[in-house]
């Protein structure tokens, strides 16, 4: 009898081993204001996936196989993000900010400039304190390449860590202004801005106008859908990663077909529907020159 047990133990053993061997591990490295919606996308991919398993990773750590958030015109695309100017409620920022503002005074209000440039200032503006991040996907860097600023040229204060911690900074700040993704923005829940934020005004049509100043993060979603703004920048995200891998590939298609109906929940933006094809037909291509 004993010997009968051994042997179903041993048996057993083997299969739990077999069972481990056979998951396999991906590594994300996202930034902070995409990563709930990976981790909600990671968790419902692992429901019909059960031998998949996603970690988070951070920096430049190593790992054998890697998918990596980035707005690199070679990822896969699978969104758009929106990034606008914000400050504090009822604070001296939002008062002397409180006129519409168009490109040339964003520049103005944000980057260093000539003198002609700060002439659209008040000197009560000048006195606004900036404050940016610099992390590789900060919103400020993306905010300076689409005014064809470079980095250097920000006013005010830089900020080590995520771009969360700028809305953080500026709370604490009656001066402070800063530019953020939505999704550090707004409570994705009320889909109002955080407790402590308002939206700067922003010179733009009539409608959008009104849309900026209700400040609902649906309404502002579906406006940047519709229409371009040169005052508010809109760029593509997606995922870098080796298409040999069909694990990989498996899963970004996943994500282009049915992970994209909650892309509006975490403050993304959709493709066109002609961009997304093209995105499933640049994956479908890479499979096929692996095959």
């Amino acid at each position: 009898m004993k010997k009968i047990l051994y042997i179903i133990a041993v048996v057993l053993g083997l299969g739990i081993n077999a069972n481990a061997q056979d998951v396999e591990t991906i590594s994300l490295r996202v930034p902070e204001f995409a990563r709930p919606l990976i981790e909600n996308w990671a968790h419902e991919y692992q429901k019909t996936h059960p031998t998949l398993n996603f970690e988070f990773i951070k920096g430049k750590a190593d790992a054998a196989r890697v998918i990596e958030l980035t707005t690199d015109d070679d990822a896969i695309s699978f969104a758009r993000y929106a990034i606008l100017p914000v400050t504090t409620k009822d604070s001296e920022a939002a008062r002397l900010t409180s006129h519409r503002l168009n490109t040339r005074k964003l520049r103005s209000l944000f980057f260093v400039n000539d003198e002609e440039d700060d002439e659209e200032l008040t000197d009560a503006q000048q006195k606004i304190h900036i404050y940016t991040g610099n992390s590789q996907l900060s919103a400020s860097r993306l905010y300076a390449s689409y005014l064809h600023q470079d980095v250097t040229d920000y006013k005010g204060k830089k900020i080590s860590g995520d771009d969360a911690f700028l809305t953080t900074a500026i709370s604490r700040d009656p001066l402070g202004v800063t530019v953020n993704y939505l999704s550090n923005i707004f409570d994705l829940e009320s889909r109002q801005p955080g407790s402590t934020l308002a939206l700067l005004p922003l010179d733009l049509d009539k409608h959008g106008r009104q849309v900026i100043e209700n400040a609902n993060l649906d309404d502002i979603i579906q406006l940047l859908e519709e229409h371009n703004y040169d005052e508010i920048p809109v760029g593509n995200i997606g995922f870098a990663y080796n298409h040999a891998d069909m694990a990989m590939n498996d899963f970004v298609n996943w994500v282009l077909t049915a992970g994209i109906k909650d892309l509006h929940c975490y403050g993304m933006l959709a493709l066109s529907q002609n961009e997304l094809t093209a995105q499933l037909q640049r994956i479908a291509s890479r499979d096929l020159a692996q095959n």
